[in-house]
């Protein structure tokens, strides 16, 4: 064990001697976390509304076909119960919960709904109650037309004193596209680290001869792995932990509940993707015999992971045969167990599913290492 911790310091310090490691893994993935960031998704999506319909009448109906039947995409209407969508609005899924009231414009009735914001996203909270007062307005010059036997009164009259919007805010939990951002890049810059720096590491010890006079060595191959392993381990949490302080800084991202025990979880799962991806670079370095054939395979094998496995942008944004298969990536699991520990506080039983799936695919690349890895 002596000699197997002798070379993982001598590792360490070869990798942070080399500045073009430090550049490519460490601040890499800082500078497209920050790019992305500064560029603030959110402005440009559409808002999220939960509404409650609590009248179900005609008139509550027109309410909700005005806000959902749009044609430029500027909300998207989800029907729940009033705990329900409280629920989805106190967790930051919806931007705005719109809540119409029993016998709403019935005769006698009341005529004024309510809406229930997040202040954490005011551009589109806004936007929501914006739509929500054309449609109820249109609704409103409908019911005064008809009553009146005139013709409707056009947009350009003014809204007609009908339905009345009493509003409030809460600060839900944060959803914003920096909180989805921050954890995926962490589990993408594990994947680099794992699978790069691996790959062409022993493919150029490989080339030197070095794999070959450490074999002769009188050194269990064993420990030679154990510290090429645990130094990518090491530095897997050492990236993942300057990528979320980076967020807390610049984004102000709240990592869990603030407790020491999300950390610890998240450090965890560094360990534990950096095991996966770091074995997956022993599969791929197996293969691939020299660079010229090192870099077009782990580009094949990580490019589609980076891009479809939820890392920039959420998997329902893929078509649905598209999201069937990524949703079973080693990276999918990866950025997702991150993300609902960062983002939602989780625990280990809540992220059962997610390890379960890191699990198999250790073990299937594992098998795969152990047939495919060559020490010539």
């Amino acid at each position: 064990m002596r000699v197997a911790l002798s070379l993982t310091v001598a590792s360490l310090k070869m990798y942070f001697r080399n500045r073009q490691a430090i550049f490519f893994s460490l601040f890499i993935p800082l500078l497209i976390m920050v790019i992305f960031g500064l560029l603030d998704f959110d402005r440009f999506s559409g808002a999220q509304v939960g509404v409650v319909d609590e009248a179900g009448n005609e008139a509550s109906a027109a309410v909700i076909l005005g806000l959902s039947n749009r044609d430029d995409d500027l909300m998207d209407v989800e029907l729940g119960t009033l705990a329900e969508e409280t629920e989805r609005l106190q967790d930051g899924e919806i931007d705005a919960m719109f809540v119409i009231p029993a016998n709403f414009a019935e005769p006698g009735g009341p005529v004024t709904l309510s809406a229930t914001t997040d202040e954490r996203s005011p551009q589109r909270a806004a936007l929501a109650i914006t739509l929500l007062g054309q449609s109820i307005g249109s609704l409103g010059r409908q019911i005064t037309s008809t009553a009146d036997g005139a013709d409707p009164p056009s947009a350009a009259d003014g809204p007609p004193s009908f339905g009345t919007i009493f509003q409030s805010t809460l600060q839900g939990d944060d959803r914003s596209y920096t909180a989805f951002l921050v954890p995926g890049i962490a589990a993408m810059s594990i994947m680099q680290l794992g699978i790069f720096s691996v790959v062409f590491a022993l493919v150029q010890f490989r080339q030197q001869g070095v794999l070959r006079r450490l074999k002769a060595a009188p050194l269990n191959p064993a420990q030679f792995l154990f510290a090429q392993i645990s130094t990518r381990l090491s530095i897997s949490v050492l990236q993942t932990l300057i990528l979320l302080l980076a967020g807390m800084i610049l984004f102000d991202l709240a990592v869990g509940n603030g407790d020491v025990l999300s950390w610890i979880l998240v450090m965890a799962l560094a360990v534990f993707g950096g095991i996966l991806f770091v074995t997956m670079g022993l599969a791929i370095s197996g293969v691939a015999r020299t660079e010229e054939v090192a870099a077009p395979v782990t580009n094949l094998i990580s490019m589609p992971m980076m891009f479809l496995s939820g890392v920039f942008f959420p998997l329902d944004a893929l078509p649905g045969v598209v999201t069937i298969v990524t949703q079973f990536l080693p990276l999918t699991f990866l950025a997702d167990a991150i993300r609902a520990v960062v983002t939602d506080g989780a625990g280990i039983s809540d992220i059962w599913s997610e390890l379960a799936g890191l699990a198999v695919w250790t073990a299937v690349v594992f098998a795969a290492a152990t047939r495919l890895f060559r020490w010539e």
